[in-house]
């Protein structure tokens, strides 16, 4: 591989034809046209940088474990081990030099971030890329502006370091501060996870980064299984994850309009005192449906009442029951009430002996959506809701 200096403060790299062919292919398995991008320029700039490393600067450099090919499904930029420091690959094919943007998730995810960040310009026509500048990650946070609607933090081209020769100097000081102290990720858990899975697994769902907010997305990307499968399935290798999900529509069960695998109490044989709900003339128009939901050991009812408000809004019970009346539900067995965005509202387990579980009543507007979840053990069911 050869290298060519057009200036003292910046390098060009051949980009070897197999490299590119191989990125290229394997870019046509993303879901969308920029993640398409994304996963072509994360792996023709690690494939081409990398060996260019080892040969000239540092023979122990290596790919970060998680710098795999999937990763442009989810963020731009890859990053390359090089012994105790780590260095961001931040690859664009923009002309544009002016500023250096670097996505969040570089930045704020602890196991992600590194001590320096590389801007490469990759022109994927002339089979080359230019390495045209490097900043710190402590740079980043304290000169950099944070764009929020995008997720990037912004540099000017004024405060980068242009001279790529520097890089090679400051790496020898070991006392150099290269990195601030980064908040630490709440735990996800699993629950919400397999929810947030299931949305943004969806390729309909064209940037899933920006999605979500940013502690639930860096929580979710930042457990390597969670990530792989998302990446997985947004690619379509794990077709059973993409399956679009049928909403509920509580506008049309106020309509007497239902899908059929929501049937009505006598059809499954159940007393429509179950629910304990007092007939009075607030209550005349209450809906009330149920789903049988095959568990391991086990099937049970999902009961739902639906009632409307008068401010517009509707009222939402929901209640777990065994179908068989005589039994109790396994301990442990959980159900919750989880947002749009996948986090808790609200959730009951059952304890010994208990022959039922049931949500606080909740009331939302039109267009909410929402989901239940029942778990228990490994075993997740999942109903999804709009009013």
């Amino acid at each position: 591989m050869s290298f060519f200096p057009d200036t003292l403060t910046e390098l060009r790299l051949e980009i070897p034809l197999a490299i590119h062919q191989e990125s290229w292919q394997h870019s046509q398995a993303a879901s969308n046209p920029l993640t398409q991008w994304n996963t072509y320029l994360n792996q023709v700039c690690l494939n081409t940088v990398l060996p260019w490393l080892q040969a000239e600067h540092t023979p122990e450099a290596s790919a970060w474990s998680g710098a795999v090919p999937l990763l442009g499904e989810l963020v731009r930029g890859t990053a390359i081990d090089l012994g105790d420091q780590r260095l961001i690959l931040i690859p664009d094919k923009t002309i544009d030099t002016s500023e250096l943007q670097v996505p969040q998730e570089w930045i704020d995810l602890p196991a992600w971030a590194g001590d320096y960040y590389l801007a490469v310009q990759v022109d994927p026509d002339d089979l080359c890329l230019c390495l045209w500048a490097y900043t710190t990650h402590a740079q980043l946070k304290t000169l950099g502006t944070y764009d929020a609607d995008q997720r990037v933090y912004v540099l000017d081209a004024y405060d980068l370091v242009q001279d790529l020769s520097v890089l090679w100097v400051v790496r020898q000081f070991p006392n150099e501060l290269t990195r601030t102290e980064i908040a630490p990720l709440s735990p996800l858990p699993a629950a919400q996870a397999e929810n947030l899975l299931q949305r943004l697994s969806n390729p309909a769902v064209l940037q899933p980064r920006l999605e979500i907010p940013f502690h639930l997305w860096a929580a979710l990307i930042a457990k390597d299984d969670w990530q792989q499968r998302l990446g997985r399935s947004r690619r379509g290798e794990l077709s059973s994850a993409t399956i679009t999900r049928t909403l509920a529509n509580f506008s049309q069960w106020l309509q007497n309009r239902f899908d059929e695998s929501w049937q009505t109490l006598e059809e499954l044989g159940m007393v429509t005192e179950a629910f304990n709900v007092r007939k009075d003339d607030r209550t005349q128009r209450s809906i009330r449906r149920a789903k049988r939901l095959r568990l391991p050991d086990q099937d049970t009812l999902l009961l739902i009442v639906v009632e409307p408000e008068a401010d517009g809004r509707v009222s939402i019970r929901s209640q777990l029951r065994p179908l068989d009346p005589s039994v109790c539900l396994p301990e442990t067995l959980s159900l919750t009430l989880l947002s749009a965005t996948g986090e808790t509202i609200q959730a009951v387990q059952a304890r010994d002996r208990d022959n039922l579980i049931q949500l606080k009543r909740f009331k939302c507007p039109p267009e909410t959506q929402f989901r239940l979840q029942v778990a228990i053990d490994n075993t997740v069911i999942a109903e999804d809701f709009i009013v």
